[in-house]
């Protein structure tokens, strides 16, 4: 009996190696698009839902105005205003594990947004330092001289009496040649309407600011907010590790 050669097993079909390496593929591109891609679509949604918030809140000038008229009754005495102008603000807050997990772990970011009105008034020369000034309004200072001062008790509503959802009503006077609080350089500065942090700005007086000291009033419309996410180790999970970059958006 001779001997019979036995014949080599047949090799896979090319075809199911084909098939496995094209669905490794699209495994590998499924799971790079679930890490890479949700990143700058979000931030896509996120930008184009914060420049609507930013649009929105700048149609409430009309309202933020007949507000402005009714404060500012007990400011008579300080004449007419030597600038004043409205513009949109917004600011980033966070928010915060609501208590599932770690607590104080930031889950996302709010971009907020208010319109704000505000006049800006020159004091004559002998008009006196903050306490002066505010009692010549009927009110009060807290007390602590600085270049900066919060005049309490002459508007209504008062310096932090308002909601975020209502409208709210700041009246202070500076020297914006005094010497800033430490850690503050800013805090001497009489607002413009020329600020950075100021979009869809609407000047309606707008006169040389020589004056030695200043009352600034300023009304501020409800704040609206919405969400703009924030930076994460991976796209859908972990806590916030930075704000969103280039938030707020104006």
């Amino acid at each position: 009996m001779s001997d019979v050669d036995e014949a080599p097993e047949p090799a896979a079909p090319r075809s199911s190696l084909r098939r496995w390496v094209t669905r490794g593929v699209v495994v590998a591109v499924a799971l790079g698009l679930v890490v890479f891609v949700p990143g700058p679509v979000f931030r896509a949604i996120h930008s184009h839902a914060a420049g609507e918030l930013v649009d929105d809140v700048a149609t409430g000038r009309t309202e933020l105005l007949a507000k402005q008229d009714e404060f500012r009754a007990p400011l008579a005495g300080l004449g007419d205003p030597a600038r004043s102008w409205t513009q949109v603000s917004c600011w980033l807050s966070p928010r915060y594990s609501d208590g599932d997990g770690e607590q104080d772990v930031v889950m996302f970011y709010w971009q907020e947004c208010s319109l704000l009105a505000y006049e800006v008034y020159a004091l004559p020369a002998d008009a006196g330092d903050a306490s002066e000034v505010a009692e010549g309004l009927g009110g009060s200072t807290a007390g602590d001289p600085t270049c900066s001062e919060i005049l309490f008790d002459v508007l209504t509503p008062d310096y932090g009496a308002s909601r975020p959802s209502e409208y709210a009503a700041a009246l202070w006077w500076v020297d914006p040649h005094g010497e800033p609080m430490a850690g503050h350089p800013d805090s001497c500065a009489v607002p413009s309407p020329d600020d950075s942090d100021a979009a869809r700005v609407t000047r309606d007086v707008d006169e040389p600011t020589t004056a030695e000291a200043y009352v600034v009033y300023q009304v501020r419309s409800p704040i609206e907010a919405v969400d703009v996410g924030c930076d994460r180790r991976l796209v859908w999970i972990f806590s916030c590790v930075a704000e969103p970059e280039g938030f707020p958006m104006l």
